[in-house]
């Protein structure tokens, strides 16, 4: 029988919809496994993916990644597959992480919380690279915040700042909570108390807007603006970042 879902390879990911969803589910492509995931159908449960056939979307994907008997021994443990970003319907192995039931119930209750609380002014995210191990909190900043620099004592406004972690999962959820309490209560936080091994900032590129233009950001929310072929978005009153994309590859600096 043919599956009722609609699959769409996009970017490396595959796409899964169904008509009468309100968001796309999404997961990791790989070839090895692709045939399997679209010959079934996938349905809505409470938040979660699921099939009948190989049960919840997000085990599904661990079990393939990570093998059969490590997903056993995690269960049998106690642990649980979290979605780092709280989206039961992203599936991509960056967004997926083993961790114990407890500290699950904990990052539901205050960083998952907190984190979309704060979302319109610091799109903060955790991730994981398959490819390194290594985890990453990427911050995109709504709020015009300033990034200092010890060395050269300048203040320069900062698009989205990236922190790399080479240590437990509890750790770097501990850190983001940090970042978060600290923005909550002061508008600004530090970097020097955080766990991260090396980091990485994107500045505001240095465009001329022509009054047009101004106009149209300002009270029509006009949110991409072209130069020279390339692309850039305008955060507005209307138009915010959600999410950064991990750094793919990212290994610390030697």
């Amino acid at each position: 029988m043919a599956s009722k879902n609609k699959f769409e390879i996009v970017n490396g990911n595959v796409h899964i919809s169904r008509e009468e969803w309100k968001q796309i589910a999404e997961v990791t492509y790989r070839e090895d496994y692709y045939e399997e995931l679209t010959s079934v159908t996938w349905t809505a449960t409470n938040g979660y993916i699921k099939n009948a056939k190989f049960g919840l979307l997000h085990r599904y994907m661990m079990q393939k990644w990570y093998g059969k008997e490590v997903l056993d021994e995690m269960t049998k443990r106690g642990w649980v597959v979290d979605h780092m970003n709280n989206n039961g319907y992203d599936c991509r192995i960056c967004n997926l992480e083993f961790l114990p039931s407890r500290h699950n119930v904990a990052k539901g209750q205050i960083l998952d919380v907190e984190a979309e609380e704060m979302r319109l002014h610091i799109a903060l995210n955790i991730f994981k690279d398959f490819t390194t191990g290594l985890y990453q909190i990427s911050i995109g900043f709504n709020d015009n915040i300033y990034f200092y620099n010890a060395e050269t004592k300048d203040n320069q406004l900062i698009n989205t700042l990236y922190l790399l972690y080479d240590c437990d999962y509890k750790q770097v959820i501990y850190d983001a909570e940090e970042i978060l309490l600290k923005y909550q209560t002061e508008k600004k936080f530090g970097l020097g108390k955080l766990n991260f091994i090396d980091y990485r900032c994107e500045f505001p590129p240095k465009i001329e807007f022509t009054e047009r233009e101004l106009d149209e950001i300002v009270n029509r929310d006009r949110c991409f603006i072209e130069r020279d072929g390339e692309i850039y978005f305008v955060p507005g009153k209307q138009n915010w970042i959600l999410s950064a994309h991990y750094k793919e590859g990212w290994k610390p600096s030697l």
